[in-house]
């Protein structure tokens, strides 16, 4: 999802940033931990007074697996990538685990779209120069890459 295409009048940048869809906030998801670890302790807890004690320790994996998860999926919803098109150059920013940045030279830019011939694939849009692309977009769905594609040429020539 592109939240902000922002070309500013006074100067000659424009600025577009790239989230994936965030489906829960940080607080939504403890609490769906909370529900989650609540409803496996529940049963576990009725499986043990019948007897079950081996149902315990694998409860309790059930519930750490599912921490993980929620927290990878946060930590993976809060990603985002930042273009900044000025007069000469092209700058790519990646905020994941390690931020990256890759600036490319406006005039020797390069978009490519790589779209699979069967389809079963998502497309892919890279931008780069001198056989250095980096993939921009690839939280987006067809469409949304399609609009980022067209908003990414028209900042490029319009500026």
């Amino acid at each position: 999802m592109i939240l902000r295409d922002s070309q500013n009048s006074d100067s000659d940048e424009a600025v577009l940033i790239i989230n994936p869809n965030r489906n829960l906030t940080w607080q939504q998801s403890k609490w769906l931990f909370l529900l989650f670890a609540f409803c496996c302790s529940a049963v576990a807890a009725y499986f043990y007074s019948l007897g079950a004690w081996l149902v315990l320790p694998f409860a309790g994996m059930e519930i750490l697996l599912i921490g993980i998860a929620i927290y990878c999926q946060s930590c993976c919803a809060h990603n985002q990538q930042i273009i900044r098109i000025d007069s000469k150059h092209v700058r790519v920013i990646d905020s994941g685990r390690v931020e990256t940045e890759k600036c490319f030279h406006k005039s020797w830019l390069k978009i490519i779209r790589n779209r699979d011939p069967k389809g079963w694939y998502p497309s892919r849009l890279l931008i780069g120069s001198h056989g250095q692309f980096v993939e921009v977009g690839k939280y987006l769905i067809e469409e949304e890459r399609e609009t980022l594609a067209h908003n990414l040429k028209s900042a490029i020539e319009g500026i």
